[in-house]
């Protein structure tokens, strides 16, 4: 191949990983455009939103009040594929590993736009917590695990 071939191959390859780059970067951050996450003035001044994913859903955890203490928790389920129209049961936990301390499953109330409410979730002590948010239903099964820091 002549030098004149090769510099053109080169440039088709980067302008092709560049244009891959651009769509995998418009993939990931699609499911938060368009008005799905909360709106600022809906979050409780001090909360914490933490977010995460299922191969079904873009899961994102908002803990209104980070401290020990009884707490409400958000869950906000954005399905990945636009046509899902079911409502699976959430329900979100929460464990202490370190200290041997965990909460029971409690169901969370489904609101309007794939919203759900734990009115409160019990954090006995501060500490390295782990909340736990499982969904079933409707062929989305998913768990996760986000690891957050309760302050006393």
């Amino acid at each position: 191949m002549s030098p004149s071939g090769r510099r053109l191959l080169v440039a088709a390859v980067v302008v092709a990983a560049i244009l891959l780059t651009a769509l995998s970067v418009h993939a990931l951050w699609a499911p938060w455009s368009g008005g799905t996450r909360p709106a600022s003035d809906s979050v409780p001044p001090g909360a914490v939103t933490l977010t995460g994913g299922t191969a079904h859903d873009v899961v994102t955890l908002t803990v209104s009040a980070p401290v020990t203490g009884v707490t409400p928790v958000h869950v906000r389920l954005v399905p990945r594929d636009a046509a899902v129209r079911s409502s699976p049961v959430v329900t979100v936990s929460a464990a202490l590993p370190t200290a041997g301390h965990a909460t029971p499953d409690f169901t969370a109330v489904q609101a309007a736009d794939n919203s759900y409410h734990v009115a409160g979730l019990p954090l006995m002590m501060s500490g390295r917590w782990e909340f736990l948010v499982a969904i079933d239903g409707d062929g989305r099964h998913g768990r996760l695990v986000f690891p957050f820091t309760v302050s006393p």
